[in-house]
């Protein structure tokens, strides 16, 4: 069969009818304002599906995770697990944090502490934040399956129905077990919640003010010591069941409670460096976080709400909504 021959002048003319076609559709689309609605917003559990990255190592390898290294090494047969309450923020309220990354980054590369965002991954897409509810823990294959039925019957036995908490400082947390330092936003329940039968989403008014006032009663009054630490009093349950199973299967808890230290270490941590924090870092810090040029960012990000319905559980690669059990529906 003979090829077929197209003389150029017929190619040259489809291409330089291309260019205008696709500028009549240019013009078409920005003349005229398009009535398709917004997209709506992904359910959730279509983020559990790919929270985790792919593997491209069958070992540890620090320089594939911004030289991270992993507290618990892999090893065959061993499912690395963590449990959670997990954060989307909003567009809104991401851009606040995003500010607050922002205005101190300059200072703090000064002081040689370079900080790397959790709101957004390697690629630039947003990513969700998390308050710890468990270490890092390691479960065999025998015992995942397990572990996650225990789970999913203390929570659903909690009587802890869903809640809001609110952000009530900034401050730096140095672990030894990663050799990191976590710049966080200290919690604590915004009202309203489990424990004084609210429906869980009555603001607090935090602000500046508010909260030296609140520090400021926190160190003079002659309440008992239990009335003090009720700052998160539904974490704090959510925490002891779940202390109470991790040591069930022999992993450490992840925090011990005593009666006069109380339960303000729950937190987000919004950015991380592996330099560690010098007094002077600190001071910047807050200096920045409490008296920025930019404005009301103190009072933004105290006026943040963390809304939480459920904990999360991810074990391998795997990850398990637990919600909380709404009230009139528990058992």
């Amino acid at each position: 069969m003979a090829l077929v021959d197209y003389s150029s002048s017929d190619s040259e003319s489809a291409v330089e009818a291309a260019p205008s076609a696709a500028a009549k559709r240019r013009k078409i689309s920005h003349d005229k304002p398009s009535d398709e609605p917004a997209l709506p917003p992904l359910p959730a559990a279509f983020h559990d599906l790919y929270a985790s990255t792919v593997r491209v190592s069958t070992s540890d390898d620090p320089t594939l995770h911004q030289g991270r290294k992993r507290v618990n090494p892999h090893k065959a047969g061993n499912w690395p697990s963590h449990l959670y309450v997990e954060w989307h923020p909003t567009p809104s309220q991401r851009s606040i944090l995003t500010n607050l990354l922002s205005a101190l980054k300059p200072a703090l590369s000064a002081l040689s502490v370079d900080l790397t965002s959790f709101l957004v991954s390697d690629l630039g897409a947003p990513q969700p934040l998390h308050i710890s509810l468990s270490r890092p823990i390691v479960l065999s294959t025998s015992q995942k399956d397990g572990f996650l039925e225990e789970l999913v019957s203390c929570i659903k036995t909690s009587g802890v129905a869903p809640f809001d908490l609110a952000p009530r400082g900034l401050e730096w947390h140095r672990t030894q077990e990663s050799a990191r330092s976590f710049l966080v936003l200290r919690v604590a329940s915004a009202g309203g919640g489990a424990a004084d039968g609210g429906s869980g989403t009555s603001p607090v008014g935090h602000n500046a003010a508010s909260a030296e006032k609140d520090k400021e009663a926190s160190t003079t009054s002659n309440q008992p010591p239990q009335e003090q630490q009720e700052q998160n009093p539904q974490l704090t349950n959510l925490l002891q069941r779940c202390n109470t199973l991790v040591k069930e299967y022999n992993q450490p808890p992840l925090y011990a409670f005593k009666a006069n230290n109380g339960d303000d270490a729950f937190h987000i941590s919004i950015a991380w460096s592996f330099a560690a924090p010098t007094p002077e870092a600190k001071y910047w810090t807050e200096e920045i976080f409490s008296h920025s040029s930019l404005g009301r960012m103190r009072d933004e990000i105290l006026g943040l709400r963390v809304h939480v319905d459920g904990v999360k559980a991810k074990i391998g690669n795997v990850v398990t909504h637990v919600p909380l059990p709404v009230r009139g529906k528990m058992g």
